[in-house]
Order: C-alpha cells, then sequence, then structure tokens
C-alpha cells in the first residue's frame, strides 16, 4: 500500500512539475492567406509534455507542404511533407537526402511564422483603434 500510495505522488509530481514546461505557440494560429499561399499553423496538444506544431501550406498550384515541429516546441522542423500530384513525400535530417531539403524547408517555414507573426500583431493593434 505504501510503495503505491507514493508511486500515485510521485507520478502527479512529476506531471505538475512537467505542466509549465509545455511552451504555447498560440500566438502563431492562423488559417488564411499570405499572397497565393492558403496557410495554416496549428498547435496540437497530446499532454502536459508533448505537443506538435504543424505548419501546411496549400500552393496555388495544388501542391501542399506540411511543416511539423514534432520534439521539443522549439519551432525547429523533425519533418517535412510534400504531397505533389497526389504524392506525399516525407523528409527528415535523418539521411542525405533529407537533410539538405529540411534545411531549405527550416528557412521558408521561418519566413512564414514572421509573416504570421507580423500579420497577427496588425490585426491586434487594428482592432485596438
Amino acid at each position: 500500500m505504501k510503495k503505491t500510495l507514493t508511486l500515485i505522488v510521485l507520478v502527479g509530481a512529476l506531471g505538475l512539475g512537467t505542466a509549465g514546461c509545455s511552451r504555447s505557440h498560440s500566438q502563431y494560429a492562423y488559417d488564411g492567406k499570405i499572397g497565393e499561399d492558403q496557410v495554416t499553423f496549428t498547435e496540437k496538444k497530446y499532454s502536459f509534455i508533448a505537443d506538435d506544431n504543424i505548419l501546411t501550406i496549400k500552393k496555388p498550384d495544388g501542391r501542399v507542404i506540411k511543416y511539423a515541429d514534432i520534439f521539443g516546441e522549439d519551432l525547429k522542423l523533425e519533418c517535412v511533407e510534400i504531397t505533389a500530384n497526389g504524392q506525399t513525400t516525407k523528409y527528415t535530417a535523418n539521411n542525405e537526402v533529407g537533410k539538405p531539403i529540411l534545411e531549405e524547408a527550416q528557412k521558408q517555414f521561418d519566413v512564414y511564422m514572421q509573416q504570421i507573426k507580423e500579420i497577427r500583431t496588425n490585426q491586434g493593434l487594428e482592432n485596438l483603434k
């Protein structure tokens, strides 16, 4: 009984201790146009510890690019999926093909995130008037 109670207390403390570790990127929540691209940023929450940050870009030519920050909530990409002509290819930094693609995808992701931040800031300032 004492071991069970100790385990329950430790699990509860761990849950409370990590609750503050989760970063929120809700300031980037967005669903709209940037230039000709349809842009959606979503933050999927799974637990106190893990979230996914997904930026989805739908290009005018039909391509869909999904940029995914899966680990660490640091807005650093772990993978990118590109769907073109009905075929989806997933790239990660774990191999020689994926590494340069992910490096370029990170640059694109950073630009979109900056644009979203500017749009959201301008909307907020405009709404204050």
